[in-house]
């Protein structure tokens, strides 16, 4: 066990990082919905504020409750697996719920739309699951696989936050 623990251990700046970076983004949402909130408060604006805004946050937030998750010390690889597991089942549930797919179909938004909000999330929330099945068995790959999803849920999340600033910079030129 202490093998493993030192492997976690060697993650801790990472994670340090990864949450940090989470939570400033997180908080700068809340500045670019505050900013758009002429757009936001419409009935068109609070469906996509629900289908797009409220999923980048909570990517953020994901992003840091996998980094709080890591860094509990001393953890064991089954709690982990488990808290790990839970954010994946929860992720996949929301994904589903915030009707981000539904969404890009009705609007008939673009294939890069679906990939960005709707596949890509998934596939973050998914990896998760998959990082808690091997962090479960205490195989390091899952450490990794753990990382790559907090990357790719911020990159998404970054990336979705840009193009609804400039979609709403847009918007408010009309």
């Amino acid at each position: 066990m202490a093998e493993w623990f030192h492997k976690v251990d060697a993650w801790h700046d990472f994670y340090v990082f990864a949450g940090t970076a989470a939570a400033t983004l997180m908080g700068l949402m809340f500045v670019v919905a505050s900013l758009g909130q002429r757009i936001l408060s419409t009935e068109e604006g609070s469906r996509a504020t629900r289908a797009f805004f409220t999923p980048i946050v909570v990517f953020f937030a994901s992003v840091i409750v996998v980094s709080l998750v890591m860094l509990v010390p001393a953890a064991l690889p089954s709690a982990l697996g488990a808290l790990l597991t839970a954010l994946a089942i929860g992720g996949l549930i929301y994904m589903f719920a915030s009707g981000a797919h539904t969404i890009w179909r009705t609007n008939e938004l673009g294939l890069d739309d679906l990939a960005w909000y709707v596949v890509l999330p998934y596939l973050g929330y998914a990896a998760i699951g998959v990082s808690a099945a091997e962090i479960w068995m205490a195989n390091s790959s899952g450490l990794y696989i753990a990382a790559a999803s907090m990357l790719l849920l911020l990159v998404v999340g970054i990336r979705n936050a840009w193009d609804l600033v400039v979609y709403n910079i847009q918007r408010g030129s009309d």
